[in-house]
């Protein structure tokens, strides 16, 4: 099956080059002939993105200070997919780093993929679920995690109900696990 496109590009111009992303200024036309400026954001790179269960059936979340949002949260470990990673080693790579904590490739369970700003961007998050995992290291990353803790599926419905996990990719993920799995 072929993709259909709707809107056709027309021209683009770099608005800003960065280390992780691009703003790009595209002429579009649209089906009824006219055209539009629109910003389209490009990353450099996609994400992934592991939600780990332990064998008491609890998961483990990482909580971050994501200082543009000035917000203090709980989340699923993730990161940027190097160049030379695929996504699923970039998941397991991110719950060492983040969580300290150990799984191998072969435990992965490919949950889907999820864009977090469809139609305004063009990062993929790809997500992962695992239930061999094991805490290897207590030493987290200070600069960029504040604490990690085990949730049992009760307390991660509960945070959800309460809007109390605001993370897109953690919540796309966390209902997976625990809605449609």
């Amino acid at each position: 099956m072929t993709k259909e496109k709707f809107w056709k590009i027309i021209s683009s111009k770099k608005g800003f080059a960065g280390k992780w992303i691009d703003l790009d200024l595209d002429t579009i036309e649209l089906p009824d002939g006219s055209n539009i400026t629109f910003e389209a954001l490009r990353y450099h790179r996609n994400g992934a993105a592991i939600a780990a269960e332990n064998s008491e059936g609890k998961i483990v979340l990482i909580k971050s200070y994501r200082y543009i949002n000035d917000f203090t949260g709980w989340e699923l470990p993730a990161g940027t997919v190097p160049p030379d990673r695929t996504p699923a080693e970039c998941a397991v790579e991110e719950l060492f780093e983040e969580a300290g904590c150990k799984t191998s490739l072969s435990s992965l369970k490919f949950l889907g993929d999820y864009f977090p700003s469809i139609g305004s961007s063009s990062q993929l998050f790809s997500c992962y679920y695992t239930n061999d995992v094991e805490v290897v290291t207590d030493k987290l990353d200070t600069n960029e995690i504040l604490d990690r803790r085990w949730f049992s599926k009760d307390e991660l419905r509960e945070m959800i109900l309460r809007n109390e996990i605001k993370d897109g990719f953690s919540l796309y993920l966390l209902m997976r696990v625990l809605f449609l799995k």
